[in-house]
C-alpha cells in the first residue's frame, strides 16, 4: 500500500512538471502563458485542500463525496432563501418603495428586509442574504468605512478585479484542488463587490440606500471591473477545457494512478487513452455561450432595474396615479418578474458556474446551458420592455 501511494505521488509529481514543462509549447496564446501555466501548489497545500477532500464532512461516510455535501448543503441554502423570500415579499406588501427606498440613520443596522427598492428585490439570492449582510455588518462593528476613509471604493474595485484574475488563474489548472482555491478566491472577490458598494454608501452619506449612482466615475469603474472579473474567470475556465480535451503531450493514464484511484486517493488528471477531444474552436464557443449570457443577463438586469425604479420609485404628485403606482408594483405580474431576475441576473449566474467547478463537472453544466440560458435571458427581458411600456402608458410617463 505505502508503495504504491508513493508511485502515485511520484507520477503525479512527473506529470505537474510535464505540464510546467510543455506549457509554452501548449498555449496557444503567448501572450498569455503566465495564465496557461500551472499556478503554485503550495497554496492548495497552505489551505488543506489535499487533506479535507480525503475527510468526511460533519462525521459521516455519505458526505465523502464531494456532489452529495455540495447537493447537501444546496438544499439548506434554498430552504434558507425560501424562507427569507417569504419574509421579504410578505414584507414588500406593505411597504410603498418609494418611501422605504430613501437612506437610513449613519447608526442605523442592515437588514435584508428594511429600505427595499427596486435593485434590493432584483437582487440575487447569495448577495440578497448572504454577501451584503456579512458586509454591512463588518463595516458595522469594525468601523472600516470611516476609520480608513482613505481606501475608497474605486480602490476596493480595483482590488477585486485582481482577485478575478488570480481566481482564473488557478480556475485554469487540470489539479481539481485549485480549481476549487480558485472558486473560494472569487467568492472573496464577490464579497469584496459588495463591500465598495457598503463603503461609498457610507462615505457619501447614503447609508442602506441601495440604488445605482449612475453617470458617474465610480459607476463605470464598478462595472468594468465585475465585468473583466467575468472575463477572467471565462478565460481560466477555457484554458482548462484546451488542457483538459487537447494535451496529446502528456503521459497516458498509468498503471500507478490507476492503482491509486482504486486505493481511494483523489486523483486530478484526466485519462488521455480513449478519450473525447474537441478542437480549440469548438470549446471557445462553449465558453463563449455562457459569456454572452453573463454579459447579456448583466446588461438587460442593469437596464430593467433602471426603468423599474423610474416607474416604480418616482414620487407623483396626483394621489390616484400614486395609488395606482402602489398596486401596479405589488400586482403578481411584477413580482413574478422581479423574482425571476432574481434568479437569472449576472450575478446568480456567476454563483450557478462556480458549483460544477467545485464538483469538476464544468463541461456538463457548459453543455446542458449552452443555448436554453440565453433564450430564457433575452425572453424575460423582451417580456420585460413590453410590461414596462404597458405600465408607462398606464401612468402616462
Amino acid at each position: 500500500m505505502p508503495d504504491t501511494r508513493l508511485a502515485a505521488a511520484t507520477s503525479e509529481v512527473q506529470v505537474q512538471k510535464l505540464q510546467l514543462k510543455n506549457s509554452h509549447v501548449l498555449c496557444p496564446c503567448p501572450q498569455l502563458t503566465a495564465y496557461w501555466t500551472p499556478p503554485p501548489s503550495w497554496v492548495r497545500r497552505a489551505c488543506c485542500c489535499e487533506t479535507i477532500s480525503k475527510m468526511s464532512p460533519f462525521g459521516f461516510s455519505v458526505f465523502r463525496d464531494a456532489k452529495t455535501c455540495c447537493i447537501f448543503i444546496g438544499l439548506i441554502l434554498l430552504t434558507y432563501y425560501l424562507i427569507m423570500d417569504i419574509i421579504l415579499f410578505m414584507r414588500f406588501k406593505t411597504v410603498d418603495i418609494v418611501e422605504d427606498s430613501k437612506a437610513g440613520a449613519q447608526d442605523e443596522l442592515y437588514s435584508p428586509f428594511t429600505h427595499l427598492s427596486v435593485k434590493a428585490l432584483m437582487n440575487d439570492h447569495t448577495s440578497q442574504y448572504i454577501i451584503s449582510p456579512s458586509a454591512e455588518y463588518f463595516d458595522t462593528i469594525t468601523q472600516f468605512s470611516t476609520r480608513f476613509s482613505f481606501i475608497t471604493p474605486n480602490i476596493i474595485s480595483f482590488t477585486h478585479l485582481f482577485l478575478g484574475f488570480l481566481s482564473g488563474k488557478f480556475v485554469a489548472s487540470e489539479n481539481l484542488h485549485d480549481r476549487r482555491v480558485g472558486v473560494v478566491i472569487f467568492h472573496i472577490r464577490t464579497w469584496l463587490d459588495a463591500f465598495d458598494g457598503v463603503v461609498f454608501r457610507s462615505q457619501s452619506g447614503t447609508h442602506l440606500q441601495f440604488q445605482s449612482v449612475r453617470a458617474t466615475l465610480g459607476y463605470y469603474v464598478d462595472t468594468t471591473c465585475d465585468a473583466l472579473g467575468g472575463v477572467f474567470l471565462c478565460f481560466g475556465i477555457l484554458f482548462y477545457l484546451w488542457k483538459r480535451f487537447d494535451k496529446p503531450e502528456l503521459p497516458t493514464w498509468t498503471k500507478a494512478q490507476e492503482a491509486a484511484s482504486k486505493t481511494g486517493l483523489l486523483t486530478n488528471g484526466h485519462t488521455t487513452s480513449g478519450r473525447e477531444t474537441y478542437s480549440k474552436k469548438y470549446l471557445f464557443w462553449k465558453v463563449f455561450c455562457y459569456g454572452l449570457c453573463l454579459a447579456c443577463a448583466g446588461k438587460f438586469w442593469d437596464l430593467t432595474v433602471g426603468d423599474f425604479k423610474e416607474i416604480f420609485q418616482t414620487p407623483l404628485k396626483d394621489p390616484k396615479l400614486s395609488m395606482l403606482q402602489f398596486e401596479l408594483c405589488h400586482s403578481t405580474t411584477t413580482v413574478i418578474l422581479f423574482y425571476l431576475w432574481r434568479i437569472v441576473e449576472g450575478q446568480a449566474l456567476l454563483q450557478y458556474i462556480l458549483i460544477p467547478i467545485i464538483i469538476d463537472k464544468i463541461w456538463e453544466f457548459l453543455n446542458y446551458t449552452q443555448y436554453i440560458l440565453l433564450f430564457i435571458i433575452v425572453g424575460l427581458y423582451l417580456i420585460c420592455l413590453l410590461y414596462i411600456r404597458h405600465l408607462r402608458t398606464t401612468l402616462g410617463l
